[in-house]
């Protein structure tokens, strides 16, 4: 029986990467579906906490980025959550055909997270959510990480909830705000999105044009209240 973690470099994926391979030590795989659109500093922790765990990572790729699933679909993955199909979700089944044994799949959703679950579940996935059982939340993972085992957190976690795509077409105004403000050259790969394909991320409101709004509020420190997390979202 192989034990597959979905490693996608956040806190609570790697707090339960370590609490499997604990249980299972010659059983578990670190797997991760890169989207090619994270902060560069989650390589590092992915690195840091994989080498902590004592495993490799494996690496299941479609290979493309987010930026060149976009350009060979001419569209924006905003409601229409093709990015999330064909970066995550399709090289993480095609890794499960392969390898051609018994497996158990696990994923970090915690307690808050339950309709997340839910969604999951009414799909037909059958995966184990161990932080949803053990009622660990995402906030006790990065304090176990940081002040336990002095690992630094992935640089996004300053100013957002979750580290994953920068940014993430289904984030929400708040959170393409916050891209904006903190990360300003995948901001611009977001505009040169909308320029290539023709449509706007939000209706009827360019980027561009939300730009100008939002150079006429005060900066905004964090943005943990209204960035809304996708199906990757760790």
């Amino acid at each position: 029986m192989k034990h597959i973690c979905m490693f996608s470099g956040g806190a609570a994926s790697s707090y339960m990467s370590f609490l499997i391979a604990r249980q299972f030590p010659h059983d578990t795989i670190l797997l991760h579906t890169p989207a090619g659109a994270e902060h560069p500093d989650a390589d590092r922790f992915r690195a840091e906490i994989a080498a902590y765990i004592g495993l490799p990572i494996t690496v299941a790729s479609c290979g493309m980025d987010l930026w060149a699933v976009i350009r060979k679909n001419r569209m924006l993955p905003d409601f229409r959550p093709f990015c999330t199909r064909i970066l995550k979700w399709e090289p993480r089944h095609n890794f499960l055909r392969d390898i051609k044994q018994d497996h158990k799949v696990y994923v970090g959703f915690g307690p808050n997270e339950f309709h997340r679950i839910e969604k999951a579940r009414a799909n037909g996935g059958n995966d184990e959510y161990p932080l949803f059982d053990r009622g660990t939340s995402s906030e006790k993972c990065k304090d176990i990480i940081k002040n336990e085992w002095k690992i630094c957190l992935p640089e996004p976690y300053k100013t957002m909830r979750h580290n994953n795509c920068l940014p993430c077409f289904k984030g929400g105004e708040g959170h393409f705000k916050a891209v904006w403000q903190n990360y300003p050259e995948n901001f611009q790969k977001a505009v040169d999105a909308e320029e290539f394909t023709g449509h706007t991320v939000f209706q009827g409101k360019p980027l561009k044009k939300l730009v100008e709004k939002w150079e006429k509020e005060p900066k905004q420190e964090t943005f943990f209240e209204i960035e809304k997390p996708c199906m990757c979202a760790d």
